[in-house]
């Protein structure tokens, strides 16, 4: 949870697109005797300096670039999925940087190419560090049901997990306001939900920067649902809570899940809300999640 507020709080000042990557590390290319030193001399590393720390390192790393970045991400593949981010967060860079090659010189190429390999090599440092609990893997990833949570809108209005029981069906869009693919598909999710009204389902947002009230965050997204024309509803939550580690554990922005009135996952996460919403199946699918919350 830490790494995933950390970029975020980083890579919203400069990218258009946020990807976050996952702290389990891959192996060192080289001979074993290499792979071996490397390892070792990233655990003692590890020993002296913090995941925070690291993670400046990092963002450090990216910020010195950051027009070039900007410009990788936003030509990332974007329906990029949760076992693409599983890897080294060094080899997720560059993979993307080969994919987007033909948009820089080879100066620029190459001085992506390093960033990236420096990164791949605090990503195995990171790994070195003890974990400090089991929980702190991605609770999206491990669980099936949204977790118990009271809250509020961006309104102040109170919130809390009836807002499921109260729809056949929810879409919920995970998202940041400096996230350019999150704000781009608003004007849709905002159509989405107007249509999926009919259908007893709600759109709902939750804008990770709003989370623990964050004045500034809950400012900053009620301006861009203003400007984008977007009306569904937004809530957030305390960050210390289980929902709001649910939250924190996403791996990529925007990301979108379809809850049943149980809170319970019907559909798979999508990065983009259409890879969920618009599957050839999905006009069928609201009265199957209908049918099966009925059933529970």
């Amino acid at each position: 949870m830490k790494r995933i507020a950390a970029i975020l709080t980083s890579l919203v000042l400069v990218f258009s697109l946020a990807a976050c990557g996952s702290q389990q590390a891959g192996t060192a290319a080289g001979s074993e005797a290499a792979s071996t030193a490397q390892t070792s001399e990233a655990a003692s590393t590890a020993q002296t300096k913090t995941e925070e720390q690291l993670l400046a390192e990092e963002n450090d790393i990216l910020g010195a670039n950051d027009e070039l970045w900007e410009k990788v991400f936003a030509s990332m593949d974007k329906n990029v999925t949760q076992t693409t981010l599983s890897n080294n967060y060094g080899d997720f860079l560059m993979s993307a940087v080969d994919n987007a090659k033909d948009q820089f010189t080879e100066e620029e190429y190459a001085s992506l190419k390093a960033d990236a390999d420096k990164i791949r090599e605090i990503e195995n440092q990171i790994a070195a560090l003890p974990q400090e609990d089991a929980a702190s893997q991605s609770a999206a990833e491990n669980g099936s049901t949204f977790p118990q949570f009271e809250g509020k809108d961006l309104d102040g209005n109170s919130v809390d997990s009836s807002l499921f029981a109260n729809n056949a069906f929810t879409v919920v869009n995970f998202w940041f306001s400096g996230c350019k693919p999150c704000v781009d598909e608003m004007d849709d999710l905002d159509a989405l939900n107007q249509r999926i009204k009919e259908q007893g389902g709600e759109v709902v947002g939750i804008n990770v920067e709003t989370l623990d009230g964050n004045k500034q965050g809950i400012e900053t997204a009620k301006q861009l649902l203003e400007k984008t024309g977007a009306n569904y509803r937004n809530i957030y939550f305390d960050a210390s809570s289980e929902a709001g580690t649910f939250a924190l554990g996403i791996m990529a922005f925007p990301t979108t899940y379809v809850f049943d009135r149980n809170g319970r996952i019907f559909a798979p996460a999508g990065m983009m809300w259409s890879v969920v919403i618009l599957s050839p199946t999905f006009r069928e699918q609201p009265a199957e999640i209908v049918a099966s919350s009925k059933r529970r």
